[in-house]
């Protein structure tokens, strides 16, 4: 990974850790003060966001370190396991917040928060909002699936905010109408939830090498048809490390080739492959002869091909 990466992972988790501290400190006070059970919980969604904020800091020092003697393959999986950290301290977070609204709902009603509550949620909707729009355009201009997993989180706790809006006015509106924060906080549980599974479930895909991308065969395969000498490519396999693909596949040749020169066009056409596809970095070509008992081995085998 580029210096330039690093640096913009470190600096767009710092601005959001800046945010999430005040966002937090805001909403706990303000919910404390108005009797607002679900700004207290979201104003807790805010801290989680501080403490993955955190280990992505942490993260980042160990994946974006280049590959060496240990980790032949580089070190994306550290960017893995971030993520699974995330998406594990998402769900307790989400888990612990409906236990306490579910037990408030079931022992005693609370008072209608004020209207400062939900100025509070508005001015958090609107920050949280920003900075996750902002941290997908910094994720997708470097390709960090760790940075896009933060940015969802900054998401969730913009969207966590609107039952908590939709609460106090609804409460102020009608004051009889108890335990309605309690609900809106287990509305900002189940976003929380969600969050933690799309986080999580990419990141357990990759940590038992599940197909990275299911498009790479299907652009492989237009690749080769651009090129005369490549007869054909089969065994097509790709997996996903951190943030980036390795790809492998068998490139078919004219069996009179020279070693030379096959090894030429499998150059060239990895270095065309990489150019194409930011995420691949890595390509493994293992070359064959071509004949047309490969039409009996694999069916996709054109007759055109053989002479």
């Amino acid at each position: 990974m580029s210096d330039t990466a690093i640096k913009t992972i470190r600096r767009a988790t710092w601005v959001g850790s800046i945010i999430n501290i005040v966002l937090a400190a805001v909403k706990i006070t303000v919910g404390k003060i108005t009797g607002s059970q679900a700004l207290v919980a979201d104003g807790i969604h805010s801290l989680s966001d501080l403490v993955t904020d955190t280990a992505i800091l942490i993260g980042s020092r160990y994946w974006t370190a280049p590959a060496d003697k240990e980790h032949p393959y580089g070190h994306g999986r550290f960017e893995t396991l971030t993520n699974i950290f995330i998406g594990v301290l998402l769900a307790v977070v989400g888990i612990g917040i409906g236990w306490d609204s579910l037990s408030a709902i079931g022992h005693e009603a609370t008072n209608s928060p004020g209207m400062l509550a939900f100025v509070a949620a508005v001015a958090s909707i609107v920050a949280k909002e920003i900075l996750y729009r902002w941290t997908v355009v910094q994720a997708k201009r470097i390709n960090s699936r760790s940075l896009h997993a933060n940015a969802w989180h900054h998401r969730s706790d913009a969207l966590s905010s609107l039952p908590v809006a939709v609460a106090v006015v609804a409460n102020w509106l009608a004051p009889g109408l108890h335990y309605l924060d309690q609900i809106a906080a287990l509305l900002v549980t189940a976003m929380i939830l969600k969050a933690a599974f799309d986080i999580l479930w990419p990141a357990i895909q990759e940590l038992t090498d599940a197909e990275a991308d299911t498009d790479i065969e299907a652009k492989i395969q237009h690749y080769a048809d651009q090129d005369p000498q490549i007869k054909e490519v089969h065994a097509i396999r790709n997996r996903r490390t951190g943030s980036t693909i390795l790809l492998d596949f068998h490139l078919l040749v004219e069996p009179e080739m020279s070693v030379d020169k096959a090894h030429a066009i499998s150059e060239n056409f990895k270095s065309y492959i990489l150019d194409q596809l930011d995420e691949v970095v890595d390509v493994i070509i293992h070359i064959e002869p071509y004949t047309c008992a490969e039409r009996v081995i694999n069916p996709c085998c054109e007759d055109k091909h053989c002479k």
